[in-house]
């Protein structure tokens, strides 16, 4: 069960919400009122703001007819300014609160933004391999399993510009050779892995993308176009169980590149050490390149780029969260 949510809390994850004017004002909407700060504390699993507005936006795409769909770029075009959103958010939580929470308690936070790859990719041109097979795990919906797929344009460089699906990032620091590979296979880990084909998976990841967010909305659903033309094996449960699993499982001495993004901040100090073990004891059958793009502080604003071959971590970059910059130092 998720630690309690406390008015501290909810205003220490609205200094994340800056790029969304609608959710700056409800964070301060539900730090304010009770009755709101009762239903979000209903929410077991982890991210409890994320869920409570997400699960907002899925009911309102869904169809529910409301007049808090006026306060919603991503629903109308001309939407009513934020400030006048507090009593019809208070008003549509408390009528579907039941609703709420059931969506807060079977469904997760997961990846919807495929341009962190932006990050992902230069540190899978790190491995010492050029043929291998790519374990994501956190994986939701596969979207990062298609690092390879994408096309990517660079300050500096550009890659696969071709692609149906082309993400443009800011680089900074030392450049990185970007070559040819060849991903073997694909498996997604997931707590809940979600089918790209599935009509409710697909609105629950664009449910969890923030109103303004537009061009975030339109890259979400081109990748997801793209990610069901790829064959992977998504895999549910908790990870330091199903890895293993998945690694005994492949030829013996196929390398792998495995990656999380934003995912270990949800691991436990125990899962983290477990995931440890489980890496050590594959590193005696094959080669495996262990690359993560985290935020394990809260108040980190950024997010470290790491990357482990077996003889240590190192730090090898930072990037933005959603992929707009990404710096890997010399």
């Amino acid at each position: 069960m998720a630690s309690p949510v406390t008015v501290q809390y909810m205003r220490d994850w609205g200094k994340h919400a800056h790029g969304s004017p609608l959710y700056a004002t409800l964070v301060d909407v539900v730090s304010a009122d009770a009755e709101l700060m009762r239903v979000i504390n209903r929410i077991e699993h982890q991210l409890p703001p994320n869920l409570l507005f997400a699960a907002v936006q899925y009911l309102l795409m869904e169809g529910a007819d409301d007049d808090l769909s006026r306060f919603y770029p991503s629903l109308t075009t001309d939407p009513d300014p934020p400030e006048g959103v507090g009593p019809h958010f208070r008003r549509f939580v408390l009528e579907h609160e039941e609703q709420i929470v059931e969506i807060g308690n079977t469904r997760y936070t997961q990846t919807n933004e495929c341009r962190r790859c932006i990050a992902l990719l230069p540190m899978v041109m790190m491995a010492p391999f050029d043929s291998f097979h790519l374990v994501d795990i956190g994986a939701s919906a596969g979207l990062n399993l298609a690092v390879d797929r994408y096309g990517y344009r660079y300050d500096v460089a550009q890659w696969h510009t071709d692609a149906s699906l082309v993400l443009e990032a800011e680089w900074r620091g030392a450049p990185v050779a970007l070559r040819e590979v060849e991903v073997v296979g694909r498996t997604g880990l997931d707590l809940n892995p979600l089918d790209p084909y599935d009509v409710s998976a697909r609105r629950w990841l664009d449910a969890l993308i923030w109103p303004e967010h537009h061009e975030r909305r339109a890259r979400l659903r081109s990748a997801l176009e793209l990610v069901s033309t790829l064959e992977m094996e998504m895999v549910g449960g908790d990870a330091t169980d199903t890895l293993p699993v998945c690694l005994d499982n492949l030829a013996p001495g196929v390398p792998v590149v495995m990656m999380s993004s934003f995912t270990l901040a949800q691991f436990s100090p125990a899962q983290r050490d477990r995931l440890e073990t489980v890496l050590s004891d594959a590193r005696a059958h094959r080669p495996v390149h262990s690359i993560s793009m985290e935020a394990l502080e809260k108040s980190d604003d950024w997010a470290q780029l790491v990357v482990d071959d077996g003889s240590g971590t190192r730090i090898v970059g930072q990037a933005h969260p959603h992929g707009e910059w990404v710096e890997i130092y010399p």
